[in-house]
């Protein structure tokens, strides 16, 4: 055995076994962390949650969000293809200045959560009292104060869907907003550029661009039979009445012209449906 370790080992457990060890001061600590080093030893922290539990645990929230009012509605959630720390989102707003809407952002949950708060960041150009130029979402109103255990990511979900709502833009402190006189003095300016921001994230070139090629949450244009299936009509026929779907649909005025597509697949969300085809099997 090796005479250093050898002597370390004594000068560890030399102490009678009917004696307590004292309370270690400063200079003790300093003292053991000498003696570790020369042993070639690194002295850590103990951690009460190994990085196997705080996976489980984040799986086990991941997998809550199934349960009634844990995800809010219009909020879709997937966690990136190669990293459990990081969720991709995306948001549709129905009311309100930034209805219509399609808001993509993704929540960064750092290693030593629940201890410490995930952070949202919006990838979607935002226009925002709580969002910054880099695309920040300031959670610090409803949690200034993150309480592990008590406080989780379903929790941000639900600030994220109302923080878009007049109820919480209303009521926004200024040390959290980044732009509340705006909102609150010039009315009619804000509504105008949050209807702006609405509108571009639905335009085809931000709504199907794909980015970060980890995001499992992916925009594709919706062909008209895939738009049938979704609303619920191609509902099965009996074999001796089956029609061709092309027909049936005319003689109910149900005809696929763009505009009455248009309109149904505004209100497809509201149904639980996509606007778009999200390429996931447990989200379809």
């Amino acid at each position: 055995m090796n005479p250093l370790s050898t002597s370390g080992f004594n000068l560890r457990f030399s102490r009678k076994a009917n004696t307590p060890p004292p309370r270690t001061s400063l200079d003790d600590d300093d003292d053991d962390a000498s003696d570790s080093s020369s042993l070639g030893l690194s002295k850590k922290k103990p951690q009460f949650y190994s990085e196997y539990f705080r996976r489980y645990e984040l799986m086990i929230e991941f997998t809550n969000l199934r349960n009634p009012n844990h995800c809010p509605l219009g909020v879709y959630v997937m966690p990136a293809q190669d990293n459990l720390n990081v969720w991709f989102g995306s948001l549709f707003v129905h009311k309100g200045n930034y209805r219509n809407g399609v808001f993509k952002f993704r929540i960064n949950i750092p290693e030593e959560y629940p201890e410490r708060p995930p952070s949202v960041v919006f990838l979607t150009d935002m226009f925002h009292p709580l969002v910054d130029a880099q695309g920040n979402f300031n959670i610090g109103q409803q949690f200034p104060s993150w309480r592990p255990h008590q406080d989780h990511i379903f929790h941000v979900l639900h600030y994220i869907k109302n923080a878009f709502k007049k109820v919480v833009l209303d009521n926004l402190l200024e040390k959290y907003a980044l732009n509340k006189d705006v909102y609150h003095n010039e009315a009619t300016i804000f509504a105008n550029l949050a209807q702006q921001c609405a509108h571009l994230s639905i335009t085809e070139s931000i709504l199907f661009e794909h980015l970060p090629e980890n995001n499992m949450i992916k925009f594709t244009e919706l062909s008209d039979s895939k738009f049938v299936r979704s609303v619920g009509l191609d509902r099965q026929q009996e074999p001796d009445r089956a029609e061709a779907q092309g027909p049936d649909l005319q003689r109910h005025g149900l005809s696929l012209d763009r505009k009455l597509a248009n309109k149904l697949v505004r209100r497809a969300p509201r149904q639980g449906v996509l606007r778009q085809t999200i390429e996931n099997p447990t989200l379809q």
